[in-house]
């Protein structure tokens, strides 16, 4: 991030320093050209910022890991906040795609997981690798609750995270408390899964 944040600016101050060089120009064009250079350096340093804040790589435990399986976001988005809550409470809390899951460090009090069903009961497309090289006996032992995401006017509703979380208790990982089943992100269903959280930790 720094050393990204230090090149945004090294270009910044080359550019105006050309502008302000070049002949012909006149005082109001070179201040203009200025002011632009400067929105479109903010621009590309706050685009830097948003990705850093939704790289799905951790390094090094946190308190909790939040996976989460999206098709348009909901899942991601429930699971970002979830992050930003436990913040909030004094807890580190790295964030990951459940396809990546295989990829991070076991967390040191629970494994969260944000999963959202498809059509018949499908995983959705940052879910449907998982769990292939994963070796599900690395989570036994180890505490997780899940949000399931879905839809009732599917006969399969939240199937597919059901069945992640079927996985992971048969592996002897340990539910914190049933999976919680939301229907088109209904708001107090969240709510509910909050409260759940909140008494289990």
């Amino acid at each position: 991030m720094r050393h990204a944040g230090k090149l945004i600016l090294a270009l910044l101050a080359l550019t105006t320093a050309l502008v302000w060089q070049m002949e012909g120009l006149g005082a109001d064009r070179q201040w203009l050209a200025t002011l632009a250079l400067s929105a479109y350096a903010l621009l590309l340093w706050r685009a830097k910022v948003r990705r850093q804040r939704q790289q799905p790589a951790v390094s090094g435990a946190t308190d909790y890991l939040i996976a989460y399986a999206t098709e348009t976001g909901t899942a991601r988005q429930l699971a970002q906040q979830m992050r930003k809550r436990l913040s909030k409470q004094g807890c580190t809390a790295a964030l990951t795609e459940l396809n990546r899951l295989a990829d991070q460090p076991l967390p040191a009090k629970a494994l969260l997981l944000v999963a959202s069903t498809c059509g018949q009961g499908d995983a959705p497309r940052t879910g449907d690798r998982w769990p292939a090289n994963d070796d599900l006996k690395r989570y036994e032992g180890l505490p997780f609750a899940m949000l399931a995401l879905g839809d009732r006017s599917y006969p399969q509703f939240c199937a597919f995270g059901l069945s992640v979380a079927g996985q992971l208790q048969q592996a002897g990982a340990k539910p914190l408390f049933p999976p919680v089943q939301v229907s088109q992100a209904d708001p107090a269903m969240v709510n509910y899964w909050y409260q759940c959280l909140d008494k289990a930790h």
